[in-house]
């Protein structure tokens, strides 16, 4: 084979593995983004439970608050009653108390389903905090997993990376001048032949030209689309690629059909 020819193909196949390397690396922030937002989102759960539950607490002190002045004012209701002389009056005072009574007891029925609800706050909070530390322990694996195979992929990038600049540093100016700009324009700079196609663009190729990019002894590009052309000998079937003399005497050792 033509030794640009083979340098061109090895590069495509380095050029490709980089490209690969590179954005998998480049998606690194957008996945640790994602694993981070897992466990932001286990955490604003707890943090809801945890507010629910002052608000609770906050909501039973007010009630409590508000039932030590309706005891206050009972309180001094009592005392205003032992002072009236008139009927009216005392009628008047027994009714402020009547309802002073009343709204410490509606305080009261308040205050009981606050702490029935505290209680399925407070579970609700065990649950959370203990999805958040499962959590904790998915997301730190994750993203030691994460890091890992980032700096795999750097080290392998710098490998790959090593081996692109000593290929393109044996590869005639002409050739790799082309290979850039086909690849600049197309994202792919070389197409397999295969019965007589340019793979990339799928236009036939000239009889006499089929024959020469076969041969491979010429860095040969494609009318349509300008890629570099190759054929891989491998695709080739053993009986056909086998020279015709030996085809003959294989076929002279074979025994005739009765």
């Amino acid at each position: 084979m033509n030794p640009d020819l083979e340098r061109l193909i090895e590069l495509q196949r380095t050029d490709a593995e980089i490209q690969r390397l590179q954005a998998e690396i480049a998606a690194l922030p957008r996945r640790v983004a994602e694993i981070e937002a897992k466990l932001a989102d286990a955490r604003a759960v707890v943090e809801k439970a945890k507010a629910a539950v002052k608000t609770n607490e906050a909501g039973r002190r007010k009630l409590e608050g508000e039932i030590q002045a309706q005891q206050q004012k009972i309180s001094k209701y009592r005392d205003q009653s032992l002072e009236v002389k008139t009927n009216e009056q005392y009628k008047a005072l027994l009714q402020e108390i009547n309802f002073a009574e009343g709204e410490i007891r509606s305080c009261e029925d308040k205050i009981l389903e606050l702490m029935l609800d505290s209680e399925t706050q407070e579970k609700a909070i065990r649950g959370a905090e203990a999805e958040l530390k499962a959590r904790t322990a998915e997301v730190e694996k994750e993203q030691a997993q994460a890091r890992a195979r980032t700096a795999e992929d750097e080290q392998q990038l710098a490998q790959w990376t090593a081996k692109r600049q000593a290929l393109r540093a044996g590869i005639g100016d002409p050739a790799l001048s082309h290979y850039d700009r086909v690849l600049k324009l197309r994202h792919t700079a070389l197409a397999e032949v295969r019965e007589q196609q340019c793979t990339a663009c799928h236009v036939l190729l000239r009889p006499q030209k089929y024959v020469e990019v076969c041969a491979n002894q010429q860095v040969l590009t494609c009318d349509s689309c300008g890629r570099i052309l190759y054929y891989a000998a491998a695709e080739v079937p053993a009986a056909a690629s086998r020279p015709p003399a030996a085809q003959e005497e294989k076929e002279a050792e074979t025994p005739a059909a009765q």
